[in-house]
């Protein structure tokens, strides 16, 4: 009996301690919530693309709000100025993004949005090659 309590105890503790709070598998409602792109579609501008791995400085995190509100936060790579600070679904596979009204300097942006579920998305950021991200809902 010692030897499985010793056991269990050492699985707790390791178990305990291996998790990262990344690892805590969150869902959001439909496109309300918050998603960081864990992969990105790189073509060529030929149509043969391939999803590739983000890193850290490729990803980025976009918020949807219950009220149409979006934010969005780039990878280091990238400029972290966004224009954009409101969406509007479409239809089930369009969003509008757009300025705060009184920023009507910038035009509206359609993305793409398909494979929806609780915890992914794939988003197109509206390019004219294929530009596209794979999402998973975060906290």
């Amino acid at each position: 009996m010692k030897i499985h309590y010793s056991i269990f105890v050492t699985f707790l503790f390791v178990s305990m301690f291996s998790c990262k709070e990344n690892d805590v598998q969150v869902e959001n409602n439909g496109l309300v919530g918050k998603w960081k792109m864990i992969e990105f579609l790189y073509d060529p501008g030929d149509g043969s693309g391939k999803f590739q791995k983000a890193s850290e400085g490729e990803s980025s995190i976009v918020e949807f709000k219950a009220n149409g509100d979006f934010k969005e936060t780039k990878g280091l790579l990238y400029s972290s100025i966004n224009s954009y600070t409101k969406y509007k679904i479409l239809n089930d596979s369009k969003i509008e993004l757009s300025g705060a009204p009184s920023s009507s300097a910038y035009p509206t942006h359609t993305w793409t949005y398909s494979n929806l579920t609780a915890t992914t998305v794939i988003l197109g950021f509206g390019c004219d090659e294929s530009c596209a991200g794979k999402f998973i809902a975060i906290k």
